[in-house]
Protein backbone atom coordinates (compact mmCIF):
# COMPACT_ATOMS: atom_id res chain seq x y z
CA UNK A 1 0.00 0.00 0.00
CA UNK A 2 1.31 3.25 -1.03
CA UNK A 3 1.72 6.71 1.43
CA UNK A 4 -1.76 8.14 -0.12
CA UNK A 5 -3.56 5.02 0.41
CA UNK A 6 -2.51 4.98 3.63
CA UNK A 7 -3.48 8.07 4.23
CA UNK A 8 -6.59 7.84 3.24
CA UNK A 9 -7.20 4.64 5.40
CA UNK A 10 -6.44 6.51 8.31
CA UNK A 11 -8.81 9.56 7.31
CA UNK A 12 -11.46 6.99 7.00
CA UNK A 13 -10.90 5.44 9.98
CA UNK A 14 -10.74 8.99 11.46
CA UNK A 15 -14.06 10.13 9.57
CA UNK A 16 -15.60 6.59 10.90
CA UNK A 17 -14.90 7.25 14.48
CA UNK A 18 -16.26 10.71 14.58
CA UNK A 19 -19.56 9.53 13.67
CA UNK A 20 -19.57 7.22 15.75
CA UNK A 21 -19.22 9.72 18.62
CA UNK A 22 -21.61 12.10 17.13
CA UNK A 23 -24.09 9.12 17.23
CA UNK A 24 -23.93 8.65 21.12
CA UNK A 25 -24.91 12.31 21.10
CA UNK A 26 -28.64 13.80 21.95
CA UNK A 27 -29.78 17.10 21.93
CA UNK A 28 -30.10 18.14 25.47
CA UNK A 29 -31.92 21.62 26.54
CA UNK A 30 -32.97 22.59 30.08
CA UNK A 31 -33.41 25.76 32.65
CA UNK A 32 -31.66 26.51 35.50
CA UNK A 33 -33.72 28.25 38.53
CA UNK A 34 -32.72 29.79 42.25
CA UNK A 35 -35.47 30.69 44.50
CA UNK A 36 -37.84 30.22 41.73
CA UNK A 37 -36.17 32.80 39.61
CA UNK A 38 -34.12 32.14 36.35
CA UNK A 39 -30.28 32.11 36.78
CA UNK A 40 -29.33 34.06 33.28
CA UNK A 41 -25.14 33.86 32.71
CA UNK A 42 -24.63 30.80 34.07
CA UNK A 43 -22.45 28.34 32.98
CA UNK A 44 -24.03 24.44 33.02
CA UNK A 45 -21.93 21.64 32.62
CA UNK A 46 -22.37 17.98 31.82
CA UNK A 47 -19.54 15.68 32.93
CA UNK A 48 -20.07 11.90 32.17
CA UNK A 49 -17.89 9.39 33.20
CA UNK A 50 -17.66 7.81 29.86
CA UNK A 51 -15.50 10.74 28.33
CA UNK A 52 -12.79 13.19 29.05
CA UNK A 53 -15.20 16.11 27.29
CA UNK A 54 -17.56 18.05 29.06
CA UNK A 55 -20.72 18.71 27.72
CA UNK A 56 -21.34 22.81 28.18
CA UNK A 57 -23.94 25.28 27.67
CA UNK A 58 -24.50 29.26 29.02
CA UNK A 59 -28.24 29.97 29.90
CA UNK A 60 -30.04 32.91 28.63
CA UNK A 61 -31.94 35.98 30.73
CA UNK A 62 -34.66 33.00 30.99
CA UNK A 63 -32.62 30.78 32.91
CA UNK A 64 -32.47 28.42 29.56
CA UNK A 65 -29.62 26.36 28.24
CA UNK A 66 -28.70 24.04 25.26
CA UNK A 67 -25.49 21.80 25.64
CA UNK A 68 -22.94 21.77 23.07
CA UNK A 69 -19.82 18.88 23.25
CA UNK A 70 -18.28 19.28 19.44
CA UNK A 71 -20.41 21.41 17.64
CA UNK A 72 -22.95 24.05 18.37
CA UNK A 73 -25.60 22.26 20.40
CA UNK A 74 -25.10 18.90 19.97
CA UNK A 75 -25.98 17.94 22.71
CA UNK A 76 -24.37 15.32 24.96
CA UNK A 77 -23.51 12.26 25.27
CA UNK A 78 -26.70 9.02 26.18
CA UNK A 79 -25.81 8.41 29.85
CA UNK A 80 -25.67 9.61 33.26
CA UNK A 81 -24.03 12.34 34.06
CA UNK A 82 -22.64 14.74 36.81
CA UNK A 83 -24.00 18.21 36.62
CA UNK A 84 -22.43 21.69 37.71
CA UNK A 85 -23.47 25.41 37.67
CA UNK A 86 -21.68 27.67 37.51
CA UNK A 87 -22.19 31.31 37.83
CA UNK A 88 -17.76 32.07 37.05
CA UNK A 89 -16.61 33.24 34.22
CA UNK A 90 -13.84 31.86 32.63
CA UNK A 91 -12.14 35.19 32.84
CA UNK A 92 -12.91 36.05 36.65
CA UNK A 93 -11.92 31.96 37.07
CA UNK A 94 -8.63 33.18 35.74
CA UNK A 95 -7.97 36.11 38.11
CA UNK A 96 -8.43 33.95 41.09
CA UNK A 97 -5.45 32.68 43.27
CA UNK A 98 -4.62 29.04 42.32
CA UNK A 99 -5.94 28.24 46.19
CA UNK A 100 -9.50 29.76 45.20
CA UNK A 101 -9.46 28.12 41.77
CA UNK A 102 -9.06 24.96 43.83
CA UNK A 103 -11.71 25.81 46.51
CA UNK A 104 -14.05 26.35 43.32
CA UNK A 105 -13.35 23.32 41.58
CA UNK A 106 -14.00 21.30 45.15
CA UNK A 107 -17.08 23.50 46.00
CA UNK A 108 -15.62 24.94 48.98
CA UNK A 109 -15.13 28.65 47.71
CA UNK A 110 -16.90 31.39 49.87
CA UNK A 111 -17.56 34.07 47.69
CA UNK A 112 -20.11 36.66 48.14
CA UNK A 113 -21.53 36.24 44.75
CA UNK A 114 -24.90 37.36 44.90
CA UNK A 115 -26.20 33.97 42.76
CA UNK A 116 -26.23 30.52 42.86
CA UNK A 117 -24.26 28.71 46.24
CA UNK A 118 -20.58 28.08 45.30
CA UNK A 119 -21.43 24.68 45.58
CA UNK A 120 -23.36 24.49 42.36
CA UNK A 121 -20.00 25.09 40.52
CA UNK A 122 -18.62 21.72 40.99
CA UNK A 123 -19.87 18.21 39.53
CA UNK A 124 -18.56 16.79 43.04
CA UNK A 125 -20.96 18.52 45.36
CA UNK A 126 -23.81 20.28 43.34
CA UNK A 127 -25.62 16.71 44.10
CA UNK A 128 -27.27 17.51 40.65
CA UNK A 129 -27.73 14.42 37.96
CA UNK A 130 -29.29 14.23 34.63
CA UNK A 131 -29.34 10.85 32.67
CA UNK A 132 -29.30 11.73 28.62
CA UNK A 133 -31.70 9.43 26.83
CA UNK A 134 -31.12 7.70 23.40
CA UNK A 135 -34.41 8.94 22.56
CA UNK A 136 -36.92 11.09 23.31
CA UNK A 137 -37.07 14.92 24.78
CA UNK A 138 -33.82 15.49 27.10
CA UNK A 139 -34.83 18.13 28.87
CA UNK A 140 -33.97 18.84 32.36
CA UNK A 141 -35.05 21.60 35.04
CA UNK A 142 -32.56 22.46 38.13
CA UNK A 143 -34.18 23.98 40.83
CA UNK A 144 -31.47 25.26 43.12
CA UNK A 145 -31.62 26.04 46.70
CA UNK A 146 -29.13 27.66 49.46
Amino acid sequence: MNQIARTRSAFTLVVLAGCEADSNLRPVTGEVLFKGKPVADAKVMFISPASARTASGQTNKAGEFALTTFEDKDGALIGEHKVAVSVFSDDAVSKMSLADQEALGRGLYEAKTGGIPARYAAHATSGLTAVVEPSGKNHYRFELDE
